[in-house]
């Protein structure tokens, strides 16, 4: 006797729950008046876009238009993609302040507990990331990207054509020179969540062929007072980590003399005062004088933890613009450099505000820096959803676009967290263990491959729930 089994599809029923959380970020951001003059037909398409975005995981107008092309009067996917493109160069749609005070909402949605801190204090990291991109000039029709510039070559990339014997000459350059290539930069800010999580909350796109954006320093300083003055709006005082880039005499006095907590990884070779010392020294000979005090473990990320013995020194940096005398600024700092025990590497140095008197206050700096790792994750995460592929060509609308992929990541975050989605994370869970695509837990990037899945079975659903 044969017996007939039924097999249940495991699907997100509580879908619904996601819309609602969605609802409920938009509702508690419209609180100003802003908010109360937006298009709703430009709200509804801005909606569409990011479950675009996280179902289909891409930023490809195409790839968006397959999923949304059925929820709007087109017909075809490639006029849902020229109406996406639309709103991203045309609509009348102030997507900066939008998305700002729905990150803002978020901060609050997630409340300190989720929130990764030191000495009270939650850790702000900053970090630009580049987008390289192929440069036709204007093209045959004069559609080329706008204000494409010059930006760093990843070394992955170079690696592997040299190991194939693919390298062109300008590739390659000479000893210690910068690779670049075409492309973009775009810095972002944001919180470490507990778990090294990011939460983005504020970004912006740079060129180096931007008629107005003339300093890449100037954005950066730009993108990170925003994010403090966001975290201060709803009550957070932080600390500022970033890597070398952000290490500048100059950012370092002002946040110093603004009273603001900094850890940034600094390059030795700056001069520095000491009270004992007529004359400027080097940093890094100022370090190789002090003792050790003891032992610290500096932690790279994928590249692994690193034992290291670690010395400190404060010290005053001085920075001077037009360079007469007496026109100058200044601050006292501290600096602490980790020494790896394993021969052969560099060392790590620290310029910070926060004190260092002892080894364990040494210890809890290294953990901050740490922490900077958190928005390698984030972009690695982005990256996976499309972030550095976009094909849109207009600079305004890329930085549309880039927001839109920041506000996907910041729900999907939020819907890995919020207490009341529970019952939609196990429905995931139970998804992605059917397709054996799980890995060792729900992340990010997993809950949103489980939306994907379930969005291609269940669009009616989706558009149900989602665009009531």
């Amino acid at each position: 006797m044969e017996v007939n089994t039924m097999r249940i599809s495991v699907a997100l029923r509580a879908r619904a729950r996601l819309a609602a959380l969605l609802n409920s970020l938009l509702h508690r951001s419209a609180q100003g008046s802003e908010g109360k003059g937006l298009d709703p037909r430009n709200l509804k398409t801005w909606r569409q876009f990011l479950l675009g975005v996280i179902a289909k995981r891409s930023t490809r107008l195409m790839a968006v238009a397959q999923a949304v092309a059925p929820w709007r009067k087109v017909g075809s996917v490639k006029s849902a993609a020229m109406a996406l493109g639309y709103f991203l160069e045309k609509a009348q749609f102030p997507m900066r302040c939008f998305a700002t005070r729905l990150l803002e909402t978020a901060v609050v949605t997630l409340g300190s507990g989720q929130l990764e801190s030191y000495r009270g204090k939650v850790i702000l990291v900053i970090d630009p990331t580049e987008y390289a991109k192929r440069s036709r000039g204007k093209g045959k029709r004069g559609r080329g990207m706008q204000h494409i510039g010059r930006v760093r070559k990843a070394r992955a990339a170079v690696q592997r054509k040299r190991k194939k014997g693919t390298t062109g000459k300008k590739e390659c350059g000479q000893a210690g020179k910068v690779i670049t290539s075409f492309g973009y930069v775009d810095i972002w800010a944001g919180l470490v969540l507990v778990g090294k999580g990011f939460l983005p909350l504020a970004r912006q796109l740079f060129s180096s062929n931007h008629p107005k954006l003339k300093s890449q320093n100037r954005v950066e300083e730009a993108v990170l007072f925003q994010a403090l003055h966001l975290l201060r709006r709803v009550g957070f005082d932080a600390i500022a980590v970033g890597d070398r880039g952000l290490g500048r005499k100059e950012l370092v006095i002002r946040l110093v003399h603004k009273g603001q907590e900094l850890v940034f990884r600094i390059d030795p070779d700056i001069l520095v005062r000491v009270p004992d010392m007529k004359d400027e020294i080097l940093l890094a000979e100022l370090l190789a004088r002090q003792p050790y005090l003891g032992e610290v473990i500096w932690d790279r990320g994928e590249e692994g933890r690193l034992r290291c013995q670690v010395r400190k020194v404060r010290a005053t940096i001085r920075f001077s613009r037009s360079g007469r005398k007496g026109d100058y600024q200044e601050a006292a700092v501290s600096f602490l450099e980790l020494v790896p025990m394993e021969e052969g590497l560099d060392s790590l140095v620290l310029v910070t505000t926060l004190p260092v008197e002892t080894l364990a206050d040494a210890k809890g700096v290294a953990r901050v820096y740490a922490q900077r790792w958190a928005i390698e994750t984030g972009f690695e995460t982005m990256h996976g959803w499309g972030q550095d592929r976009f094909m849109v060509r207009g600079f305004n609308a890329i930085d549309r676009l880039l927001w839109i992929v920041a506000l996907a990541h910041v729900l999907v975050v939020l819907a890995l967290r919020d207490g009341k989605l529970a019952g939609f994370r196990d429905q995931a869970i139970r998804l992605l263990k059917c397709q054996a695509v799980l890995g060792r837990r729900l992340t990010v990037g997993k809950l949103a491959e489980a939306i994907g899945l379930d969005f291609d079975k269940h669009r009616r659903a989706w558009a149900y729930t989602w665009l009531l």
